[in-house]
């Protein structure tokens, strides 16, 4: 146990030693003046319809994923689901990558509902539809508008796009499933302790559950995972706007999908530094200067902070009252 522990914490040190690298190497060619100077010369009047897009994008992530939840026979109400992807972007500010948050928004479901099996399910669906959503977003944009060559992109778009594709396939269509079941069951997992052939099971027959999911359940929950992310690019265009950059609501719709996929490595600290970078790479094509693309990263984190910190108050409140039910 205590090996563990110090793999993990090694890690993490790792995960902070490349964010540190990374941002070191930014501000080596980009001067963190102009960055402070670009920053401090934001126009704070698209700051307020920015927090209400990001929270209103929660309620809709939220509304997503009750459509799995109740399939599951999991009792949660919009609001709680809110609750919790809040109190998951508060924990996601000190994990490495976009992934690690869905741990901890498994944890709240399992620990709330004791269907951790369930949860598994529904979070794992929920990210391949969204992902699968994202990548569409992103493929079509940069179709549309074909800024200029840039094989990196593409490549990550079209692979994310197969592997979403692949998995939704998987999870929704009852033949590929018995396929991919066929094929396991000629694997040997023998010498497997029990008790994992035993969760395993029961994951997978959680996630055959969603089978027979409604189409109208379904059509809603891929309609809600655009409008997730089309807010989430109109967030990040407001932010563009307020920097002065002057870059289209299309180009910035890809550009944030393919930041959203570099972020899922996990690799950094809350995405710190790889966001950056993706950043500056990415609208380099459209001359915008690199310090106006680092601002900009940096405005959407300090955005996500605040909603973390929401996420952290609700958190605090719920262990407070907690601890004042048990000393009553």
């Amino acid at each position: 146990m205590k090996g563990q522990q110090a793999k993990r914490y090694m890690v993490w040190f790792l995960k902070c030693g490349v964010t540190f690298g990374i941002l070191c190497f930014l501000f080596l060619k980009v001067p963190a003046s102009e960055v402070i100077t670009a920053l401090l010369n934001i126009k704070s009047v698209y700051l307020l319809p920015v927090l209400l897009l990001q929270v209103f994008s929660r309620y809709v992530n939220a509304c997503q994923l009750q459509i799995f939840t109740k399939k599951q026979e999991m009792n949660f109400s919009v609001l709680q689901l809110m609750k919790i992807n809040f109190v998951s972007q508060f924990y996601g500010l000190f994990l490495p990558g976009e992934l690690s948050a869905s741990l901890v928004k498994w944890h709240k479901l399992a620990q709330k509902s004791k269907m951790g099996a369930e949860a598994v399910a529904c979070i794992l669906f929920s990210r391949v539809i969204r992902t699968l959503c994202l990548a569409i977003l992103g493929m079509t944009f940069f179709l549309i508008e074909m800024p200029y060559p840039s094989i990196p992109v593409v490549t990550s778009l079209v692979i994310s796009l197969a592997l979403s594709l692949i998995l939704y396939l998987f999870i929704i269509s009852p033949g590929v499933f018995l396929r991919v079941e066929k094929g396991i069951r000629m694997l040997n997992f023998d010498k497997t302790p029990e008790w994992i052939r035993k969760k395993v099971h029961k994951v997978w027959s959680s996630i055959k559950c969603f089978h027979s999911l409604s189409s109208a359940s379904l059509y809603k929950a891929v309609y809600l995972s655009f409008v997730f992310y089309l807010l989430d690019a109109l967030s990040v265009y407001l932010i563009a706007l307020a920097l002065e950059i002057r870059v289209s609501i299309i180009s910035i719709i890809w550009i944030k999908s393919a930041v959203t996929f570099i972020q899922m490595f996990p690799v950094s600290i809350s995405g710190l530094g790889v966001r950056e970078g993706a950043f500056v790479f990415l609208l380099k094509g459209y001359e915008v200067l690199a310090s106006n693309a680092m601002a900009l990263s940096f405005s959407l984190f300090g955005i996500a902070v605040i909603m973390a910190l929401i996420g952290g108050i609700l958190e605090a409140s719920e262990f407070l009252s907690g601890e004042k039910s048990l000393k009553e």
